[in-house]
């Protein structure tokens, strides 16, 4: 059972932490040695502890990432569902399909639900004792603002996940609370008290963390700050504040978009130059991701049982969503399935198979262990993202001329002409906004963002209604947030029945 109470375990942390990120050119190995467990109090003394503490918390982030939570804001939507066969399979996965179907297994008891809760949770405990603790360490200052950057960077990214799939939500931090400690976790706070802590962290990180480029490789970076930033700013619908945040970041030459997009999905090319924030996985056992198995696009051989589940796929409105010529289209979607050998497979058989799948997350050949176990990083924040949320916040400023050319850009990239040009004219400030939307389906998709595009835009009902076919006989207001998990009633007194979401 997990308790916002105990971060991790009460008091104190697993130093394996010498779970030291390799810091050695651009690789993205994770070494991993268990020592043994220490206070924080002890941890932080040092500035070999605190770098070791601080990699725990991205060692969070890579546990939350690697499997099926990843899903949670991805099915469900106008872009990603469940294959039709994911219910007859029972028990979890008929929780699984309760995400994308928002029937009656989609309550505070759905085991995703509740291992994305427990899970964010845990990022931020060991969050808030990093934030808590390293003020006190014998590094160096500027090491420890660079680390409580990171730390905070992190915790704000846990919030906001938070605050977006639940609202208002109990909210500790690195200060201590003897009355919450002693009712086993804060009360539910509001969204606004939420937002503000993310601000302000994502205000602290981007002034202390070092720019992409001289920041190390997989630790986060000024301009993954401002970004991220931008992005809370805009889901405010603080538009001019989404504005200045995002405006500094399309003049920069320490990141570009990738000249093919293609290549954003060759592993050769991770944490490239358009990468922000990529999570970091490789090929050793325990610090892979499953996603190419839960997305069924694996073809090299599965040497544990069970692989190539077929879980997800796209929805027929997302691999529709294509212009012709479009580049992103061949390099999202998979419409061939091939062996081990490099063979055709057809599976003419198997029910939804030979629907288009999601090719984004094919494994590479020698890198992964096998099928369903993958060393691919998966991007969290990326520049094309900055620039459609820039131009978004012109649009909605009132400056639809000034906006069109950063989509213009994206599609460009893309080997589309300029939009006003395939639309015949000068789109209006409505006719701009809709565009934006879709194209950051396609040119996101299965990035993690576009059940909060669409909240936040408020189409995430209408959207998914239509595209959807599993959600749209079961979506209600109600599911503009998900279910506070039950077990934080259970084990947080501080929390009252009626703090539990609307209609669960």
């Amino acid at each position: 059972m997990f308790n916002i109470k105990n971060k991790i375990s009460q008091g104190t942390v697993l130093a394996t932490a010498v779970v030291m990120l390799s810091l050695a050119g651009c690789s993205k190995k994770l070494d991993i040695t268990p020592e043994t467990f220490v206070s924080p109090e002890d941890l932080y003394k040092t500035e070999q502890g605190a770098v070791a503490g601080v990699t725990g918390i991205y060692r969070k982030m890579m546990e939350l990432n690697n499997g099926d939570y990843y899903f949670v804001g991805i099915v469900g939507t106008d872009e990603g569902k469940t294959s039709s066969f994911v219910p007859t399979w029972g028990g979890y996965w008929q929780h699984y399909d309760g995400i994308n179907s928002y029937n009656s297994l989609l309550t505070a008891q759905n085991q995703l639900v509740q291992g994305v809760w427990s899970s964010v949770y845990k990022g931020i405990g060991n969050a808030n004792e990093a934030i808590q603790y390293i003020p006190s360490s014998s590094a160096a200052q500027a090491v420890k603002d660079r680390l409580v950057g990171e730390a905070k960077f992190l915790r704000a990214v846990y919030y906001f996940k938070l605050v977006q799939f639940f609202g208002g939500v109990p909210l500790p931090t690195d200060q201590k609370d003897p009355v919450a400690d002693a009712n086993g976790g804060k009360p539910r706070s509001k969204e606004d008290d939420v937002y503000a802590l993310i601000i302000d962290d994502l205000k602290f990180a981007s002034d202390k963390l070092p720019r992409k480029g001289t920041a190390e490789v997989g630790h986060a970076n000024k301009e993954a700050a401002q970004t991220l930033l931008g992005k809370v700013y805009l889901t405010r619908k603080d538009y001019e504040n989404a504005r200045a945040t995002l405006q500094p970041l399309m003049t920069l030459t320490n990141v570009a978009l990738m000249t093919d997009y293609a290549d954003l999905f060759k592993e050769v090319n991770e944490n490239n130059i358009e990468s922000l924030f990529e999570i970091q996985y490789s090929n050793e056992n325990g610090n892979t991701n499953s996603q190419a198995n839960t997305l069924g696009g694996w073809h090299i051989a599965n040497t544990y049982p069970g692989g190539g589940g077929h879980v997800v796929i796209p929805t027929d409105y997302y691999s529709g969503s294509f212009e012709n010529g479009d580049a992103r289209k061949d390099a999202s979607i998979r419409y061939t399935f091939y062996d081990a050998n490099g063979n055709v497979v057809d599976y003419w058989w198997w029910a939804d198979v030979t629907k288009p799948h999601v090719k984004k997350y094919d494994i590479t050949q020698g890198k992964s262990l096998n099928g369903g176990l993958s060393s691919r990083n998966l991007y969290y924040l990326r520049y094309a993202d900055a620039i459609l949320m820039y131009a978004e916040a012109l649009n909605e400023l009132n400056q639809t001329s000034n906006a069109l050319p950063f989509l213009n850009k994206i599609r460009n990239r893309a080997k589309l002409v300029n939009w006003e040009t395939a639309l015949g004219h000068t789109p209006s400030q409505q006719e701009l906004r809709d565009e934006l939307l879709k194209e950051r389906m396609r040119e996101l998709g299965f990035e993690g963002w576009r059940w909060c595009d669409l909240k936040r835009t408020g189409k995430l009902l209408t959207q998914t209604k239509t595209y959807n076919p599993d959600a749209a006989p079961n979506m209600t207001q109600k599911n503009l947030l998900f279910p506070i998990s039950s077990r934080e009633f259970e084990l947080n007194r501080s929390l009252k029945p009626s703090d539990q979401n609307p209609g669960f």
